[in-house]
Formats: C-alpha cells, sequence, structure tokens
C-alpha cells in the first residue's frame, strides 16, 4: 500500500474503558507501542515478523474505547421508564429485549447483489422493506409505552438524541448546577474505573452479595439525606453535598467489605451509579416560597 501512496491506521473497538494510570496501555492507544521495548518485543514474537516492521505496524495501532453493553441497556432502559413511568421493571425489561430481538432481525436481511437499484424503486420488495424499522414497525411497542394518563415531556424527547443518563437528568430535575453534574460525573467515573481495575487483578469479590450489601447501604443513607432537605429550593445541590458529608464521616461503616477502600469520594461515585440505574432520585426543583 505504501507503493501505491496509501496510509492506513487499524483501530481496534475495546468495549470498556481503558485505565488513565496505566502510561503503557494508554501509549498503546495512541500509537506509542513501539517505544516501549517490553511490548515491542512481545509483539514481534507473537507475530513471528522483523522487529522493523512491527514497530511501524505499532504506530498505526489505535484503541478506541466504547460503552459497555450494560451501560448502554441500562441507559435504553432509563429512556423506556421515562416513556413509560407507570410500567413495571420486567415490562421495561420485555420491552427493551423485543426492540432489540427486532433490530437483530432486521439486521439480518440480505439485499441481494442489485440492493443498490433496489434503493431507488418506489414499491420495494417486502425482504428491503423488513430491514427497515419505522414508526409502523414499532406502533404497538409505543402504544403500550404511551398511555392515556401518561404525558410524555418535550425535554425528554429533544434529549434523546444527545448523551445524557438518567443521573444527569435527575440532578437536572432537582435543579442542580453545573458544577454539581460535573463532580456527580466525575466520581462516579472514578468509582467505574476502581471497579473495573479490581476485577481485572482478581480482587473484587465473586459474591454479588457484597456488592448489593453496600449499594442498599448507599441506598439507605441517600434516601435520608432526600428526605432531609425534600423542601430545598435546589434539593439536587444540598442532597449531593449532605450525602458527601455523610459518606466522610461513615465510610467504613457502609463500605464493611472494603469494596471501595473505605474512600468517601469513590462510594459517592457508587451512589451515583446507583441513581443511574433510576434507583433515587435528586428531588424535584420548586420555587421558594414569596
Amino acid at each position: 500500500m505504501k507503493d501505491q501512496g496509501l496510509s492506513y491506521r487499524l483501530t481496534a473497538g475495546l468495549e470498556g474503558y481503558l485505565d488513565p494510570a496505566d502510561a503503557l496501555v494508554t501509549a498503546l492507544a495512541h500509537g506509542g507501542g513501539a517505544d516501549n521495548e517490553r511490548c515491542l518485543k512481545r509483539v514481534t514474537a507473537h507475530l513471528k515478523a522483523d522487529v522493523k516492521e512491527v514497530s511501524a505496524f505499532l504506530g498505526l495501532v489505535r484503541i478506541r474505547e466504547l460503552p459497555r453493553r450494560e451501560d448502554i441497556e441500562l441507559r435504553n432502559t432509563a429512556f423506556l421508564h421515562e416513556l413509560g413511568p407507570s410500567l413495571t421493571g420486567a415490562e421495561i425489561t420485555g420491552l427493551y429485549t423485543e426492540l432489540v430481538r427486532r433490530t437483530r432481525e432486521a439486521m439480518q436481511g440480505r439485499l441481494g447483489p442489485r440492493w443498490a437499484e433496489q434503493l431507488a424503486v418506489h414499491d420495494l420488495p417486502t425482504k428491503l422493506l423488513r430491514k427497515r424499522i419505522g414508526p409502523s414497525t414499532v406502533a404497538d411497542l409505543q402504544q403500550r409505552l404511551l398511555r392515556p394518563d401518561h404525558v410524555l415531556l418535550t425535554d425528554v424527547s429533544q434529549r434523546l438524541s444527545g448523551v445524557e443518563t438518567a443521573l444527569v437528568r435527575k440532578l437536572r430535575r432537582g435543579a442542580a448546577t453545573d458544577d454539581v453534574i460535573q463532580e456527580a460525573q466525575m466520581v462516579r467515573a472514578h468509582a467505574d474505573i476502581h471497579r473495573m481495575k479490581q476485577q481485572s487483578l482478581g480482587t473484587w469479590p465473586a459474591d454479588p452479595a457484597i456488592e448489593a450489601d453496600l449499594d442498599e447501604r448507599l441506598l439507605l443513607v441517600a434516601r435520608r439525606t432526600i428526605r432531609s432537605h425534600a423542601t430545598d429550593p435546589r434539593p439536587a445541590n444540598a442532597i449531593f453535598d449532605g450525602l458527601q458529608t455523610t459518606l466522610e464521616t461513615s465510610a467504613a461503616t457502609h463500605d464493611r467489605w472494603p469494596l471501595y477502600a473505605r474512600d468517601s469520594v469513590l462510594l459517592m461515585g457508587r451512589a451515583c451509579a446507583i441513581s443511574d440505574e433510576c434507583r433515587f432520585d435528586w428531588g424535584t426543583a420548586h420555587e421558594s416560597p414569596a
């Protein structure tokens, strides 16, 4: 390809997140793998190629972080929950499973060798139409979401095009300021990175009941904090600060294992993750009495 004046790059998609503290992985993700002798030696031995060629190859490698499928599922089910708030968790899960099934089924269709010509035909064949998912395709699912007693908020539909998690939407509903929203996103990211690093090291407990116990404890203290600031005109800010203060003085009480090193910042991040799973909110803003 070089002889033809063409250049190329290999981008590997990774489901999850790279550890920003790992300098070698960060370098490899940005084409700097050849600068590390151990990395260069290992890849050269694996490919059984010339070291100069491998060095040039690693300079073309990039690693792109992709959202975890669990994160995508949580975000999508949270949107469905907002569209149909009276539906149970099982009903939301069933709707999401059905949407995924229909999407996968549509993607299995084959257009044939004349697909380009078929795209310009007004009377499209049935096989081609099956690859399209539009309002009519999901009309029955829409009816199950939009019941007569529900009002679909316009701001929800407007934000569907952006990447806004349930956590951020709930904070906005509680009139959180931008700095609080950014702090919530930051501590949540720190907690996720800590969790994934411990899992990769094999030090994260295999028993899910341990993490469930911590989540229940965080949920209890979060709900108590919410009740104590229910009348605040900007409850999200007050709840966030109050919860952080509580965790600073009682980290060992809640993180008994410990899973998050009894670090109040990491525990606050885990609490934000629980909120992102639609298990508690940050209050509802209201005007102060005159």
